[in-house]
């Protein structure tokens, strides 16, 4: 193909592009609204979406939360959608309306054991209004249609209210419940509906993403879209393997130097806070308090850090672009050496560790010119999922009955403590690789063969 003809097709792809562009962001629209109504008549949207069970510790009170689970599936509903076939790329505004989360609680009080029965059980309902998802996601092309990659999804709600209800014995005999209210402006101002923000947002992204990617492959297949001419089809895969050629390049860079810095400052892994709490706990009819406490703990394996696809790249300014990838921590892992527990007159020891065989963060960076001075920032380092937890405990022996209040301490202490201390470390060192790294020079050829020798 001659340079004429090259030229000839790109522009002709450019203006193919330009005129579908807004019809085809209708068709995705709309496609929204099937998809959900396809759900509803398959009675997908009847199927529970649970949450393990986890625990928290805040003011001397163990609290343990089971059973938890979505009062209803969420619908998304549309409010923005904005398109741009160039870049391949799309944002989306969705509304869920209110999230209703019930399950059980149980609170048990180790300074107040002795005077009162501080032992609470009851019913927990968290309710998050008027809750909306911002979308971005990159678009390619797979066996003639699209899908997505590197989805970054942030949600926002106005308030969160948690309502308690537990029985309480009245004077004539018999229980009545009580119910107690608590209000917050967001669901990380409350111990007990931080506990489940993590996992609740992972459960939300995990259903919103599979929701997308129906939409998306039911939409169109690309080979009507650039009107089944085969010239244009090559050009267009070629547009976007270019793209994804250019931010593989630059993010991979990036990555190495995080990755070289962890181990060098050897803060590969991370030092975690002991453990300490009484607890009640309940086998069948019989209860009981017993104490639990580790050695301080470690999270490790940060540098198995690396992106699970290409990366998407966008360019609606013409002095900056922008890069966006999932990243995946291969062999996240946290643990205490030692732990204790006494209880019902027995004491047995051993060694936890844990391991989250699903730790994503979505990474976004953005890289340009400030009046002719090059730059690059950090748009984004967020932790989406800890999740698929395996456990292993060695030593419980007779207290063999309290493994699954172990794993619900040790999912606790991830994300109270690992998640934060993880998300710490990597922005510190992605922020230190895009001061070092001369990315601007990497994106536009420059220095990147010597960079690698």
């Amino acid at each position: 193909m001659s340079e004429e003809e090259s030229v000839d097709i790109e522009q002709e792809l450019d203006e193919l592009l330009t005129n579908v562009q807004p019809n085809l962001q209708d068709v995705f629209k709309r496609g929204f609204t099937n998809v959900a109504l396809q759900q509803t008549k398959n009675g997908e949207q009847l199927k529970p979406d649970t949450l393990a069970d986890t625990s928290y510790f805040a003011k001397n009170t163990q609290v343990n939360l089971s059973r938890l689970e979505l009062v209803k599936s969420p619908t998304f509903h549309v409010q923005t959608l904005s398109l741009d076939l160039k870049s391949m790329s799309m944002a989306v505004r969705c509304s869920l309306g209110e999230v209703n989360i019930r399950g059980l609680y149980s609170a048990y009080n180790e300074n107040l054991y002795n005077l009162i029965p501080v032992m609470a059980d009851g019913h927990v309902v968290i309710s998050l209004s008027n809750m909306t998802a911002d979308v971005n996601i990159g678009l390619v092309i797979e066996d003639d249609a699209f899908s997505f990659i590197n989805p970054g999804i942030d949600f926002a709600h106005d308030e969160v209210l948690v309502k308690l209800s537990w029985p309480s014995p009245q004077r004539n005999g018999g229980y009545e419940f009580v119910t107690t209210e608590q209000l917050a402006k967001h669901i990380d101002d409350l111990p007990l509906t931080a506990a489940i923000s993590l996992p609740l947002y992972a459960l939300l992204r995990d259903k919103l993403q599979r929701h997308l990617a129906v939409v998306l492959r039911q939409a169109t297949s690309v080979s009507e879209l650039v009107s089944c001419k085969p010239s244009l089809y090559e050009a267009y895969s070629a547009m976007v393997d270019s793209l994804a050629e250019n931010g593989n390049r630059i993010v991979d860079m990036i990555l190495i130097n995080m990755r070289r810095t962890l181990l060098q400052n050897c803060r590969e892994v991370l030092e975690l806070p002991p453990l300490h709490a009484m607890f009640m706990h309940k086998i069948g009819s019989v209860s009981f308090v017993g104490k639990f406490e580790t050695d301080p703990g470690w999270v490790k394996n940060l540098a198995t850090i690396n992106r699970i696809n290409d990366v998407s790249v966008t360019r609606r300014d013409p002095a900056k672009t922008s890069f966006h990838v999932t990243l995946r921590i291969k062999d996240l892992q946290i643990g205490y050496d030692e732990y204790r527990i006494k209880a019902m007159g027995v004491s047995c020891s051993g060694r936890l560790a844990a391991a989250f065989n699903s730790c994503s963060l979505h990474l976004a960076v953005t890289i340009g010119l400030a009046q002719t001075e090059p730059y690059a920032q950090l748009d984004d380092l967020t932790l989406q999922s800890m999740d698929n937890m395996d456990l292993h405990v060695t030593g419980l022996g007779p207290l063999s009955g309290l493994s699954g209040a172990v794993g619900a301490r040790a999912r606790g202490a991830g994300v109270a403590h690992a998640a934060p201390a993880l998300s710490a470390q990597l922005h510190h060192d992605a922020r230190l690789a895009l001061a070092e790294l001369p990315l601007y020079h990497l994106l536009h050829g420059k220095q990147y063969d010597n960079y690698l020798n």
